[in-house]
């Protein structure tokens, strides 16, 4: 196999066989719906038309002719790591793994994983410890826990490894979760396996740092990137520092602009500042907002506030992908939002988004 590195950024591991029971918590085990997964590298390979990949989001599928595998360009994938996140957390007493490529002769051809450090992290809630995986198992093998298992986000970082016959890929084929012997079914896997094969087949195609230029220019020089969903009323916006992404937030409702008393009375059904401002000064604070607006020819008028929390996470432009790290508890876990850009139009995961610039939109908020 010939490798292609895929710079992403690892998972830092700090509290080593750390447990903290006293913040755990029971979630639902009915169903594991997933938001992202994202390995710290990814074989892509151009044979077969692109036939052959292997997106983090293989592990997933319960299929074994389908796996991850790590793209280490200088050894056998020690260190390398997989993150899987979900929309909200999950429950569970069992994780089963199959191991290696597990079809046809791939098994002992690659790289097998021997050893890992597991990591669940919900909340203020994280559990994390080392385990062996057995050789020569190209099916199923459990690892039970004497307690209950809480978790938003999965982490396994290769410790040790099997050598394979003729390549030095490592692959990881299956994982799943079960509860009192019940497997939890995921969700979302369809639609993401779709955006993440169309993500490596960019990748064959272009370069990391191809996209990150593609993805700078969008800001059309201003500092501000306002995305507005094609598909529903959310709006996301992305701030950067020269070439580095500072914050993306979840916010707001993009109002179009009219007349001042247009915007004065939307803005007062919704009751945006009436928490910060006594009413003789409320009137001339937004009065000053809304001449902004007008005077600049704004499209739109964000109306909102930015989520402020004491542990925010940072940003990294990856490739066709931007990379989430955030620190729960001492533990680093890095996510991912997959990235594809058609003319003015990025899709999030999937799905599509109007790019807007600065110049296009007003802030109406009353605090940064």
């Amino acid at each position: 196999m010939k490798k292609h590195i895929l710079l992403l950024i690892s998972a830092i591991f700090t509290a080593h066989n750390a447990f903290s029971q006293s913040d755990w918590f029971m979630a639902q085990t009915k169903a594991a719906p997933v938001k992202s997964v994202v390995a710290t590298s990814e074989l892509v390979e151009a044979q077969y038309a692109g036939k052959y990949l292997y997106p983090p989001i293989n592990i997933l599928d319960g299929n074994f002719e389908n796996t991850w595998c790590e793209a280490d360009q200088n050894g056998s994938g020690i260190g390398e790591s997989i993150t899987i996140e979900f929309t909200e957390a999950v429950s569970f007493d069992e994780i089963q793994i199959v191991n290696g490529f597990a079809t046809k002769d791939y098994y002992k051809k690659n790289n097998r994983v021997k050893s890992i450090l597991l990591t669940q992290v919900a909340n203020k809630h994280f559990q994390q410890k080392e385990y062996s995986l057995k050789d020569d198992i190209a099916d199923w093998q459990s690892i039970k826990f004497d307690l209950d298992q809480t978790a938003q986000t999965i982490t396994i970082k290769i410790t040790g490894v099997y050598p394979g016959s003729k390549y030095d890929d490592t692959c990881l084929d299956d994982i799943r979760l079960l509860y009192k012997g019940k497997v939890i079914p995921f969700e979302g896997v369809e639609e993401l396996k779709k955006v993440q094969e169309e993500n490596s087949k960019q990748m064959l195609q272009s370069s990391s740092a191809d996209f990150k230029k593609q993805f700078l220019a969008l800001f059309y020089g201003n500092n501000k990137m306002y995305l507005k969903s094609q598909k529903g009323s959310d709006v996301i916006t992305i701030t950067r520092f020269k070439e580095e992404i500072t914050n993306i937030s979840y916010e707001g409702e993009l109002i179009k602009s009219g007349t001042k008393e247009e915007l004065s009375n939307k803005l007062s059904e919704m009751n945006l500042w009436r928490w910060y401002f006594e009413d003789d000064t409320e009137g001339s604070v937004k009065g000053s907002w809304y001449g902004e607006a007008l005077k600049k020819k704004a499209d739109y008028i964000l109306a909102g506030l930015l989520e402020h929390t004491w542990n925010k996470p940072e940003y990294e432009i990856g490739n066709f992908r931007i990379l989430k790290t955030q620190t729960v508890s001492y533990v680093e876990t890095t996510t991912a939002i997959i990235i594809k850009i058609e003319g003015n139009t990025l899709y999030w995961n999937g799905t599509p988004y109007t790019v807007l610039t600065e110049k296009q939109v007003v802030d109406a908020r009353v605090w940064d």
